[in-house]
């Protein structure tokens, strides 16, 4: 909500600047046939012996960059759009009223008298409209600095963000990941050392890699496969055959990207909440359909999983929103249960 009221301020104020000019530049054309006849001047004639004076240019400029940056200050670009634009306004009245007048006191020509007064309010009128014009290029620079500010303030909170949300799925995931894995290691050191060995490397790799994800938002789907068969590889020392994880994607969608161990999640929670043995074995369908990455299985629950599934989804989905701006997909229609995961290269 807060987004579109700033576009609309800011449309307001962009608006604003607008017709001021073009309210100027009327008043402009409607003056300059009076004042040349009065006085024999022309405005660009006056305007070129304005810039002429580069003292008084300098002191316009560094008036007017001084009155944006005050408004900056004093007032955000996005918020108290009326105060803003009179504060302006008046500011830049004042800056062309002096300029008028120190154009007059520095000039060489003498005058008084209602010729001076005609001549002081023509050059404070050309003088507005220079000012005006700076102004506007002033506060459009400073509006697009502000806006790559804030675009990378956002960025980082973001990255913030979505760094917590991938502190929250391992948090999910290494306590019951652990605790299993450290019950297979004590049975294997008992019945079979090799394999206890290799499994121990293997375990290893897992959190190997998932150290290496402390700082990366998203990973190339190659390297979350590469690691999901790694993943496969220790739990099936738990199911053996009850277990069976069938990935099947084509080689032109490796290089997408994907939130690390997303799929190990998905993985993770199907071995979890459902019966997985030797009469009875749990496949799980790994694919690629219209962009989304597929993560599909049988629903057979057991009589007491849990409810933590919906605490590992929830995080996931809220790391595609904040990363891509975009929703994973769950359905479980039709006796399976499919999770959707949006690929983007």
């Amino acid at each position: 909500m807060k987004s579109k009221e700033s576009r609309y301020f800011n449309l307001l104020a962009v608006g604003s600047l607008a017709l001021i000019v073009l309210a100027a530049r009327m008043i402009f054309e409607n003056l300059l046939p009076f004042f040349s006849q009065g006085s024999g001047q022309s405005f660009f004639f006056t305007l070129k012996g304005m810039l002429s004076n580069y003292a008084l240019t300098l002191l316009m400029l560094i008036a007017d960059f001084m009155l944006v940056r005050s408004l900056v200050k004093y007032f955000s670009y996005g918020h108290s759009f009326l105060p803003r634009t009179l504060w302006e306004l008046g500011g830049v009245i004042f800056i062309a009223l002096v300029s008028a007048i120190l154009m007059q006191l520095t000039s060489s020509e003498y005058l008084v008298g209602e010729t001076l007064n005609q001549q002081i309010f023509f050059s404070f009128v050309v003088a507005l409209f220079f000012n005006i014009l700076v102004t506007v290029v002033i506060d459009i620079l400073s509006y697009l600095r502000w806006k790559r500010r804030r675009a990378l303030a956002t960025e980082v909170r973001l990255r913030s963000q979505a760094n917590y949300q991938y502190q929250l799925l391992k948090a999910q995931l290494n306590p019951h990941f652990l605790f299993n894995s450290l019950n297979v290691l004590d049975y294997l050191i008992h019945e079979d050392q090799d394999r206890a060995s290799d499994y121990v490397k293997k375990l290893s790799d897992v959190y190997r890699y998932q150290l290496s994800m402390e700082s990366r938002q998203t990973v190339i789907l190659e390297e979350e496969l590469d690691f999901v068969m790694l993943y496969v590889g220790l739990i099936k020392e738990r199911f053996g055959e009850a277990l069976d994880v069938r990935i099947d994607v084509d080689r032109k969608w490796l290089r997408s990207r994907v939130v690390p161990c997303s799929i190990q999640i998905l993985i993770e929670n199907a071995v979890k909440h459902n019966i997985a043995k030797i009469s009875e074995p749990l496949v799980i369908d790994v694919r690629v359909e219209q962009e989304y990455l597929v993560v599909s299985n049988r629903i057979n629950l057991k009589i007491r999983s849990g409810q933590s599934a919906g605490v590992g989804l929830e995080n996931i989905d809220k790391q595609y929103k904040i990363l891509f701006d975009s929703r994973i997909i769950v359905d479980d229609s039709e006796g399976f249960f499919t999770v959707k995961i949006p690929l983007f290269l």
